[in-house]
């Protein structure tokens, strides 16, 4: 899948294309001078969280400070070579003597920031050479992991502080700041479905329930596997239309086919059939990304803060002849795919403020690096980074993994399909029951990130130190 992201975004890069994101734009040029936690730069906070977000080996990182995501990739050196291994040891080595974590007590501060720092916690155990003679940074790695372990411990809130946070999707609709529903004469106009999460309302939420333990959006999870990743689909006609649609889709009687690709085990020998029962035009597709904590006990928990909504409508559905057609270029796979996306992710500054929910809507020109499924700046020599100005705007990456038109855009597609349970029409009185758990409390994704490796290490950490898992 990367090579495939990689040669797509070779296709898409416009040389000399300079885009700032809106956030950049706001700079007024400040390079690591991060004013995220509180007004002044030199806040010990804000110092940390440049020390993450600011990289002066890749050009453009200082215009993306309030990324979603620490610019940290499979083979990114940063934090681990010199001198920002010794920069951002520094900075941890002060948090950690002078209790910084003592500095700010609110409870929305303090889990931005232990998301941010374990996120890449998490990459130092994923990172691993890539290149024959490349450093493992076994040592470094050890070092940075140990700080980094001592102070997530120190900020973990109570199961309570975790409850009491706010539920930001329900503010941002509030807020009158975005429209509610897809505008066709305004297609450029991000919304935000106010019925997305009502049991009872038109979205479906695809099940991960079957044969597999996986996640349902297993890729994203993979990827960011501190957030919990739900997927919902809604047919035009509302929620009988969806779960009619959707026994059909169960109902096919040749769901998968073998693959004519290879595969690199027996899982990947079947795929599923390109010519599956389509929905209509009209069909919208929301991914929803929400915040995953663990408490002062060590006990992981879910949050009611959303970290990114993205949502796909599907204008028109290309026939089977013309999804199977390959296009050149993006235009071509914009095309194709006969959609509109929208992405509305977390700002920092517009949470602490309180401000719609603290979710922005991502602008059509707007730009940042990419994360997920992508090859990072910073792959060869530093002096060769791909700066910011050469990426495409973040709604164009969308169209590279889901370019295909309808049914087949939908990666989850597979879990629609049998062995995978049924949907099951719950939208009788049974539903009107209150249940004890708020729906962002018990997801799969906890379990999931249960049994990952990095998850055992860190618990590993704090257990080796033989800290207790409460705060100071």
């Amino acid at each position: 899948m990367r090579l495939f992201i990689g040669a797509l975004l070779l296709v898409i890069l416009p040389v000399g294309l300079a885009e700032d994101s809106c956030w950049g734009s706001q700079l007024s040029g400040a390079a690591n001078a991060a004013a995220i936690y509180d007004p002044n730069p030199s806040h010990l906070w804000n110092r940390l969280h440049s020390v993450l977000f600011i990289r002066e080996d890749v050009p453009g990182t200082e215009l993306v400070q309030d990324a979603l995501d620490p610019p940290l990739w499979d083979s990114t050196q940063y934090l681990l070579s010199k001198p920002s291994h010794e920069r951002v040891l520094r900075v941890l080595d002060e948090f950690l003597q002078t209790h910084g974590e003592r500095l700010i007590r609110d409870p929305v501060k303090r889990a931005i920031l232990q998301r941010d720092l374990w996120a890449v916690f998490d990459w130092t155990v994923a990172r691993e050479p890539e290149r024959p003679g490349e450093p493992a940074y076994g040592k470094e790695k050890i070092e940075l992991q140990t700080r980094l372990a001592e102070v997530l411990r120190r900020l973990a809130l109570t199961p309570e502080e975790i409850r009491a946070l706010p539920e930001n999707y329900g503010q941002a609709v509030a807020s009158a700041q975005f429209a509610k529903q897809y505008d066709p004469a305004h297609r450029d106009r991000a919304f935000l479905p106010p019925d997305l999460l009502d049991p009872l309302g038109p979205w479906v939420a695809i099940s991960g329930q079957g044969p597999s333990t996986e996640p349902v959006a297993v890729g994203h999870v993979s990827t960011f596997s501190r957030s919990s990743f739900l997927v919902f689909v809604r047919l035009p006609g509302g929620r009988k239309a969806t779960y009619d649609y959707l026994r059909t889709l169960w109902d096919f009687p040749e769901p998968w086919i073998a693959r004519t690709d290879g595969g690199d085990s027996a899982y990947d020998q079947t795929m599923e059939n390109p010519h599956l029962p389509q929905f209509p035009a009209g069909t919208q597709v929301a991914l929803l990304r929400q915040m995953m904590l663990f408490d002062n006990h060590g006990n992981l928990q879910g949050t009611p803060i959303t970290e990114s909504v993205q949502l796909r409508v599907y204008r028109s559905i290309a026939p089977a002849a013309m999804d199977e057609r390959t296009e050149s270029g993006v235009a071509g796979l914009i095309a194709r795919s006969g959609q509109d996306f929208f992405q509305i992710t977390l700002s920092r500054p517009l949470l602490f403020a309180g401000r719609a929910g603290g979710l922005k809507a991502t602008g059509k020109d707007e730009k940042e690096f990419f994360i997920f499924n992508f090859p990072g700046p910073d792959e060869d020599a530093p002096k060769k980074s791909v700066p910011l100005d050469k990426y495409p705007p973040i709604l164009e990456s969308c169209f590279m993994c889901h370019h295909t038109a309808g049914i087949n855009s939908l990666n989850s597609r597979g879990r629609l399909l049998k062995p995978y349970w049924l949907n099951q029409d719950y939208s009788g009185p049974a539903m009107t029951a209150v249940s004890e758990h708020k729906w962002w409390e018990e997801t799969q994704d906890m379990g999931w990130k249960q049994n990952r490796y990095e998850w055992g290490l860190l618990n590993g950490y704090w257990k080796s130190s033989g800290e207790l898992h409460q705060r100071d």
